[in-house]
């Protein structure tokens, strides 16, 4: 046998025994690669050339004794290795093809050793090798004796060639040149159910008529059997082989061509290794790298190579295809108060009916988190897009049964068309994400098609942005205070800090315009430092002034109030200031407050524990469980002022009040209103044991000098009261 890289571990113990074997031999043998170069040299040459082997591996013959070889010897081994052509040599008269003794036996002296040569072709792969054997014929005994001794080894050979593909767990079978079976593996006899079969000498297409081969397959043999032939060297490829138990395999197949001397065709050594588990495993591996493990459903990466082709095919048709990104409204809220587990449920129940409401050619995504993707393509107008957008809003809103628990759920969309909006890839996306944050900003729970203008309206984002950074580093960012006054005695017992913007070219920008930008970007943490920082300055400046201490409060957005950074930014700042905790209030929105409720416990009690108080804002228009609530330190229920401004018009508004007010007082916090314009409004707080109250009854938010001087006078509806 002849090395080779391909062979595995049993192979090469195999030849490693066939090494013994030819190192037993009585007669030489050398085997010489396609350059000439000796790489087997048995012992019987060793002994007989006095060259031991580690000397002659890897040199040619010439080099290795003190005169050139004979001619002859060098054309039979050229005809071997170049033309595949075998050769008898013997020695004229008394003359030596190689310098080669044997010992006398009974004396010291070594005699020459009349030789035979016999070369021969060996074919592994696409090379030739050559082997060269080399018999003492002293007399016909011996000549007998190496023959059977060569013949005892052929066989030898041939029994451990059948033991070890038969150890094989590859298919392994060689044909002759008329692509006749000759000898084949256990593994391929039991995976076709050749069995008891004499399959010897029977070509693919006859035994498809005895056996579990299948035509198809057979057919497909044959045709690559031919193939190899006429290309003439080793061929690989795939094929996929149909079972009698109704399930398929894959095999990585070579098929390599053997040729006789004279070109015509020897035989054909056939190798396959079953590659189904790894072609599984890759199939596997693509679909998840392409596909949301959650859902199922294609990720951006996979959409976004639909979408690529889908625009390619669309401009060759002339066609016309929408892109349609959403968004699940509020889907934080249902993870917080419902956990993690219902939110993936319901991220599954929405992917299902998405499904349900495009067509098969249509693809849906999950591109992460609560957003998907919609790729409509083939439409004939917009009015598709529409209808398909409608249809997507009245299913996601039905109710879902969860886990036990029924959960509502709305959606926003955004829609571009191509080619209307534009042909790009990259400006389809961020057409459809513009009309996706539209519809998010009017109200949610609708489309909007994309149109020009939102482009307009992210431009001024950008510039409010851009301007933003600049205003925190000069004097164009201002705080005014609210007062709030308590009920009972109408005194103020505080203030609500309220930044303000004055731009030197754009004038006031109202913080409705800019907080939410800032809450977008990283701008919010820095503006809310402002804002905590210019607070307890102010409040040490009306200390020195004189004024009462009175309480300041300040809002926390959701970014900053999670996070990591609050509790030590707090600390710092009155640090720094030397301002006394206990006349600083934070405020959070009840939305907030909810928003994983053991990190808000943690937090708000860490606060608390500060001197600081806590008022929950906005109360009455989040979705808090009265159970959570009293685990919260409340210094404050804040009741929304869309309660107050329609009381007079809806009864359950004041019902609502009513209940809020109660419930405050229940766990012990005061109650504050916000929005009070009216004198019939803060008769209803006063008639209702309201504790405090803000709104432009009593004032606007004012500059800190005006709110110092309002302060100090009797304010107007105090002496109203009075009156």
């Amino acid at each position: 046998m002849i090395p080779s890289a391909e062979q595995t571990q049993p192979l090469i113990s195999a030849d490693a025994l066939l090494s013994s074997v030819f190192d037993a031999s009585e007669i030489g043998f050398v085997l010489l690669d396609p350059h000439r170069q000796v790489v087997l040299w048995n012992a019987w040459m060793a002994q007989a050339s006095g060259i031991p082997a580690t000397a002659a591996i890897g040199r040619q013959l010439d080099q290795l004794f003190t005169s050139a070889i004979p001619l002859r010897l060098a054309q039979a081994i050229d005809d071997a290795i170049g033309l595949g052509m075998s050769s008898v040599l013997s020695p004229s008269l008394n003359k030596r093809l190689l310098p080669l003794q044997k010992d006398v036996p009974g004396t010291h002296r070594r005699e020459a050793i009349k030789q035979v040569f016999i070369v021969k072709p060996i074919v592994q792969g696409a090379g030739r090798y050559c082997l060269v054997q080399i018999s003492d014929t002293t007399n016909a005994e011996l000549r007998e004796r190496v023959l059977r001794q060569q013949a005892s080894e052929l066989l030898l050979q041939k029994e451990l060639l059948i033991t070890l593909i038969n150890a094989m767990r590859d298919v392994v079978c060689f044909k002759d040149g008329e692509n006749r079976w000759l000898v084949a593996n256990q593994f391929f006899l039991d995976l076709f159910g050749l069995g008891g079969i004499d399959y010897v000498g029977r070509t693919a297409e006859e035994l498809a008529e005895h056996s579990q081969f299948d035509p198809s397959a057979a057919s497909f043999s044959q045709e690559t059997d031919e193939q190899a032939w006429a290309e003439g060297h080793p061929i690989v490829f795939e094929q996929v082989l149909p079972l009698s138990d109704g399930n398929v395999k894959v095999f990585d197949v070579c098929k390599t061509p053997l040729f006789n001397s004279d070109g015509s065709r020897m035989g054909l050594v056939v190798v396959g290794r079953d590659i189904t588990e790894r072609r599984t495993a890759a199939a596997r591996i693509h679909h998840l790298a392409h596909h949301d493990s959650l859902t199922d459903l294609p990720n951006r990466v996979l959409f976004q190579e639909r979408l690529r082709a889908a625009l390619a095919q669309a401009r060759r048709a002339r066609g016309m295809l929408a892109l349609i990104l959403l968004d699940l409204d509020k889907f934080k809220e249902t993870n917080d108060t419902l956990g993690h587990h219902v939110g993936d449920l319901l991220l599954r129940a929405v992917a299902r009916r998405l499904q349900h409401c495009v067509r098969e050619t249509d693809t849906v995504a999950r591109l992460g988190g609560d957003e998907f993707a919609v790729l409509l393509t083939n439409l004939n107008s917009v009015d598709g897009a529409s209808t398909v957008a409608e249809g997507i809003l009245r299913s996601l809103s039905e109710p879902y049964s969860l886990d036990d628990n029924e959960v509502v759920a709305s959606a926003s969309l955004g829609i571009t068309v191509f080619p209307d909006d534009g042909e790009a890839f990259e400006t389809l996306l961020k057409n459809a994400d513009l009309a996706l944050y539209r519809s998010k900003s009017d109200g949610r729970a609708r489309y909007h098609f994309y149109v020009a203008e939102m482009d307009e309206e992210v431009q001024q984002r950008k510039a409010i942005e851009h301007d933003l950074r600049h205003a925190l580093g000069t004097d164009q960012l201002s705080l005014h205070y609210q007062p709030l006054i308590d009920l009972r005695s109408g005194e103020i017992t505080g203030a609500e800090a309220l930044i303000r913007w004055h731009h030197p070219v754009k004038g006031a920008i109202p913080p409705a315009a800019f907080i939410p930008i800032a809450e977008r970007s990283d701008l919010i943490f820095r503006l809310g430092r402002w804002v905590l920082h210019r607070a307890c300055m102010q409040i040490q400046a009306w200390k020195k002034a004189g004024l009462p201490p009175l309480r300041v409060s300040i809002n926390l957005s959701p970014a900053q109030f999670r996070h990591p950074d609050l509790l030590d930014t707090i600390k710092t700042v009155i640090a720094l200031t030397g301002a006394d905790p206990h006349l600083l209030q934070v405020e959070i929105t009840e939305t907030i407050a909810m928003s994983n409720f053991g990190y808000s416990v943690e937090v708000l009690r860490a606060l608390h524990e500060l001197g600081l108080a806590i008022a929950i804002d906005d109360f009455g228009t989040g979705y808090s469980s009265l159970n959570y609530l009293k685990h919260f330190p409340v210094d404050t229920l804040k009741i929304d002022r869309s309660f107050v401004s329609d009381l007079g018009r809806y009864p359950e508004n004041a019902a609502i009040v009513k209940a809020i007010i109660n419930l405050g007082h229940g766990i012990g916090a005061k109650v504050n209103v916000e929005g009070v314009e009216t004198s019939e409004q803060l008769r209803f707080m006063n008639d209702h044991q309201c504790d405090e109250c803000q709104g432009f009854y009593f004032s606007q938010p004012l500059p800190p000098e005006d709110y110092a001087r309002l302060i100090e006078q009797t304010a107007p509806w105090k002496r109203t009261s009075s009156d």
